[in-house]
């Protein structure tokens, strides 16, 4: 039984209090990892989050994403975390552009990024596409990449494939 758990048995102390405190034991231990939503998908989980058409992408596509720092094991959201982390948002496209919270999207097929403050162990933040985007254009998400990491141990995650770009369907 694990030290924290037996001493809940004793004290009229919240729950959550423990369950808190748990979650920092945890992560000492280097059971933290991040989770990006929406998750890819695929049988590998190594597909696309998102797969709008080459009109829908054009037409200014805002997406909502959230990065959560979580338990490994068990998947909860280990909410003690509350600190800023640096989010890449990568853009392969000929004509396309990307812009994190309406921010300066800068040219096409440019990488933009910024710090994005994490609360209680989530950070929400949306991507908004502008330019002309093709079939086959992708959006990756990074984050953390020089490996920062929450409490000595790394999170990053990196080239989180967030959006490809399919053909328009043929008019009819």
């Amino acid at each position: 039984m694990r030290f924290l758990d037996y001493l809940k048995r004793f004290t009229y102390t919240p729950n959550e209090f423990y369950d808190h405190l748990k979650g920092l034991e945890d992560a000492a231990g280097g059971d933290v990892d991040l989770v990006i939503l929406p998750a890819m998908t695929g049988e590998d989980g190594d597909g696309p989050a998102l797969e709008p058409t080459a009109a829908q992408a054009t037409a200014g596509l805002t997406v909502n994403v959230e990065i959560r720092v979580i338990h490994k094991t068990s998947k909860d959201v280990l909410g003690f975390f509350n600190g800023t982390r640096e989010v890449k948002v990568l853009c392969a496209s000929a004509g396309g552009t990307v812009a994190i919270n309406d921010g300066d999207a800068g040219q096409a097929d440019a990488d933009v990024e910024a710090n994005l403050s994490f609360v209680n162990g989530a950070c929400k933040f949306t991507i908004t596409m502008g330019g002309t985007w093709a079939a086959n254009d992708t959006v990756k998400v990074t984050v953390d990449d020089d490996n920062v990491g929450i409490m000595s141990y790394s999170v990053e995650k990196t080239n989180h494939f967030l959006v490809k770009v399919k053909a328009d369907p043929a008019d009819g």
